[in-house]
């Protein structure tokens, strides 16, 4: 996903870049141990320690500076950090530091956006992580990390709302509440505390499927979460409610029914999926057998958790 990047780095003519790394605390051991394997070293690459106040001493990233990258070790950073969930870097002119200098790109959500040096403002270390991420460097840090068991943060997803043009979030990377599931299926219950939570996660495991997606607004959704579509042959749209409910509460044969009605009014709608923490009523499945799987797909338990899984394959 890199090369182009490099590509323009390496048309730019600068000879040495500086970089600025930042990966979510629990993220940073897997970090550290794929840096040292690309730089041959033994050091510790992300040693600073950041939180979101200068108050507080919860870690939530750990951070490092290569003030002066070659082009192969900049290549190696970005392949790295491309795939650790969360992490962060800005990519500068050489000597970035304390001091000022001119940025070439950031990679976040494990992409690369080039930036225009003479368009872009000049960032320092520290400077980055106050302006773009929100953290300082923390004096008195505790053994306290910060986790990604509340699912507090969320995952990258597009959000089509009426106001304004799509954009781009992060919270929890996609990949950390994938193994919290999978290492216990009781967590998933967590999403009811945050149902829009459940419905970016089930949008960007569309996302990472292959799918086109749409997330929808909050309110006024028409009875649809998330749209996923992909195109050319065997083209298909997709209309999923993700409903995040208590062990107790069952998905129920009028919530179907109500879904299945949405189907029916959208002609270009192939199939619809509901994607329920929980599970569905008596009866359910005996009622609306005949439109399984073509047009109703009632996604649940196992057979949530192995699409994850497959996702998870997928993208390895």
């Amino acid at each position: 996903m890199g090369d182009k990047f490099i590509e323009f780095l390496d048309s730019s003519g600068d000879q040495r870049y500086g970089l600025c790394m930042f990966a979510p605390a629990i993220m940073a051991p897997a970090a550290n141990r794929l840096l040292n394997e690309a730089y041959g070293d033994a050091g510790d690459n992300l040693s600073v320690l950041m939180g979101q106040s200068i108050d507080t001493n919860i870690v939530q990233y750990r951070a490092g500076c290569y003030s002066s990258a070659d082009l192969v070790s900049t290549k190696r950073t970005i392949d790295v950090l491309e795939k650790i969930p969360g992490a962060v870097m800005l990519i500068a002119e050489a000597g970035i530091g304390a001091s000022k200098s001119g940025a070439f790109g950031i990679l976040q959500h494990g992409r690369i956006q080039s930036i225009e040096k003479s368009i872009y403002s000049f960032h320092s270390f520290h400077s980055f992580a106050e302006e773009h991420l929100g953290v300082w460097v923390i004096e008195n840090p505790s053994d306290i990390i910060e986790e990604f068991t509340d699912f507090g943060i969320t995952i990258s997803a597009k959000i089509i709302t009426q106001e304004r043009p799509a954009q781009i979030l992060l919270r929890t990377p996609w990949e950390a509440i994938f193994r919290q599931i999978t290492d216990d299926p009781e967590s998933i219950f967590r999403f009811t505390k945050d149902p829009r939570a459940f419905e970016e996660f089930i949008a960007e495991t569309y996302r990472l499927d292959g799918y086109e997606v749409e997330l929808t607004p909050r309110s006024n959704d028409g009875g649809v979460d998330v749209i996923a579509r992909k195109d050319g042959f065997g083209a298909i749209k997709i209309f999923d409610q993700a409903k995040a409910y208590s062990e107790v509460r069952k998905v129920s044969a009028n919530d179907v029914r109500a879904a299945y009605g949405v189907l029916s009014m959208a002609q270009d709608a192939s199939k619809v999926v509901i994607t329920t923490t929980s599970d569905f009523a008596p009866g359910v499945y005996r009622e609306f057998d005949r439109f399984m799987p073509t047009r109703l797909e009632l996604r649940h338990g196992q057979n949530l958790i192995d699409w994850l899984k497959y996702v998870e394959e997928k993208r390895r």
